[in-house]
């Protein structure tokens, strides 16, 4: 199990330490450049992470940024100022025993609008990490009681035709339900507006 940090690197190992003020022996380097080097993402986990100062460069970025997605990686930091500030955090020796998420919310605290223009913020996680919320407050209650009343004919309808075959019937319910739910979503206008 390595317990480095991931650098995603398109550019000669020479400039690591130039442009991020570490050595590359700091890091697991990966060259985006040379699909071989996929091999070393294969025991990332949720705690790795992972600092990617030049997205999108590299002839199989694309191959990497898909494999860093798939798992689900914890701390994501994405471009080359972002990357600078976390591992400059990890030098301040206040901040020696944090964890890698506690740094980086030292470096960019969540809703603070920074010089940076809020990109740090936005890319120091995975997409598929972050948790998107429900504004409850903004459901309509028309739309909740046609969906309703819709569930209850498509499943009425599968149960009719189907009455000794569950399976059947919910697969019935189901396309009845699409069917009911677009007809509906066309001919109901939005009162959002």
């Amino acid at each position: 199990m390595n317990t480095k940090s991931i650098l995603l690197w398109p550019k000669p190992r020479s400039d690591i330490e130039v442009q991020l003020g570490r050595g590359s022996d700091d890091f697991l380097v990966v060259d985006t450049n040379c699909a071989y080097e996929l091999r070393k993402l294969y025991n990332i986990n949720r705690t790795t992470p992972i600092f990617d100062p030049f997205p999108r460069h590299g002839a199989h970025y694309r191959d990497f940024s898909d494999h860093v997605i798939a798992g689900d990686c914890g701390v994501h930091v994405v471009g080359l100022e972002a990357c600078q500030k976390v591992l400059q955090a990890l030098n301040d020796p206040k901040l020696a025993g944090s964890s890698i998420d506690e740094l980086v919310a030292a470096v960019a605290p969540v809703g603070n609008a920074d010089t940076t223009g809020g990109t740090l913020t936005r890319f120091l996680q995975s997409p598929r990490s972050v948790r998107i919320a429900v504004d409850w407050s903004r459901l309509n209650w028309l739309n909740t009681i046609l969906a309703a009343i819709l569930v209850f004919l498509a499943t009425l309808i599968g149960n009719v035709l189907f009455p000794g075959n569950s399976a059947f019937a919910a697969a019935v319910a189901t396309l009845v339900f699409v069917a009911l739910y677009l007809c509906a979503r066309i001919n109901v206008p939005s009162s959002n507006r």
